[in-house]
């Protein structure tokens, strides 16, 4: 009894070995080996590591012996998303429809442009770092990331169809997927993400290992908050809150109005649509907020 317990607990303490082996593998992806090279493949993506993804030994191995699995990072101390990875297989695919997202990740200042700026208009994304089409997760904070439109339907959505189009294909195929996000220092917004697929039962038809900007043409982005503008406009480099005149409001994200802290329709409002900011009434307006009818801001 005492060698099964003996044995147990060396076996616990080898997982969590391994566990911590392999998250301080994914801190040090950006960074690469000496003799990495990247290529652009655009503006928006470069392939890294020539296009092969970072997993070692270990975490094959830790893939195979798990099989089917996802394993999600816990929220840091700023509330942002760590990295995300699993093993996928067609038999784990979702068959029930996508939900829709309320949660609001860190660097969420969801502005609305006009459409030929920003195709569709809203800049930003709930991102799922493990896509739904792959994961089946739904609203879990913990595998959502603010990205913008560019992002996540021009970066992001190919790779991720490139993974489960294999496992459509290939039914008895396995993908080892994992992505991570590029905070640099103190960002509330992601620099990027790095995207990495590795098919454990076929060469490379399904393999990746690119880096996604997570920027938007037009669109000046402070990485440190979120907060974005029309590039080239005078206040391109201010805070909103530093200028004159710069008053409290709340914004309806769905409906684009802004309202005052006091309005009945902030009070009551979903804080799934509630961005709260300051800045002045006339930096509201240039940036595409309507005000509310009803308390007049």
């Amino acid at each position: 009894m005492k060698d099964d317990t003996k044995l147990r607990k060396a076996a616990l303490w080898a997982a969590a070995m391994l566990l911590i082996a392999i998250m301080a593998t994914s801190c040090n992806l950006f960074q690469g080996p000496s003799e990495d090279t990247s290529e652009a493949v655009g503006e928006l993506t470069e392939t890294r590591n020539g296009n092969k993804a970072y997993f070692n030994a270990n975490e094959i191995a830790y893939a195979e012996g798990k099989g089917h699995f996802i394993e999600l990072s816990p929220l840091d101390d700023k509330g942002r998303v760590g990295m995300c990875w699993g093993l996928f297989d067609y038999s784990h695919m979702p068959a029930y429809d996508r939900e829709d997202l309320n949660t609001n990740p860190t660097g969420w200042h969801q502005n609305h442009y006009d459409s030929s700026i920003v195709p569709g208009g809203w800049i930003y994304a709930r991102a799922h770092l493990l896509g739904f089409q792959l994961s089946g997760l739904q609203d879990n904070p913990q595998n959502l990331m603010t990205g913008t439109r560019d992002l996540n339907n021009e970066g992001m959505l190919p790779y991720e169809n490139m993974a489960a189009d294999h496992l459509q294909e290939e039914r008895s195929h396995r993908i080892l997927y994992r992505v991570t996000p590029d905070f640099g220092e103190d960002n509330l917004l992601a620099y990027g993400i790095l995207m990495e697929s590795d098919c454990l039962d076929c060469d490379d038809s399904a393999d990746f290992c690119v880096y996604v900007r997570n920027q938007q043409p037009g669109i000046t982005i402070d990485y440190g908050t979120g907060r974005n503008w029309q590039s080239g406009a005078e206040i391109e480099s201010e805070d909103p809150s530093t200028l004159p005149g710069a008053e409290d409001y709340v914004v309806n994200t769905s409906t684009n109005t802004f309202h005052l802290p006091s309005c009945r329709y902030a009070e009551g409002m979903s804080q799934a649509n509630r961005l709260d900011i300051k800045a002045p009434k006339d930096w509201m307006t240039a940036h595409g907020y309507d005000p509310c009818g009803i308390c007049n801001p």
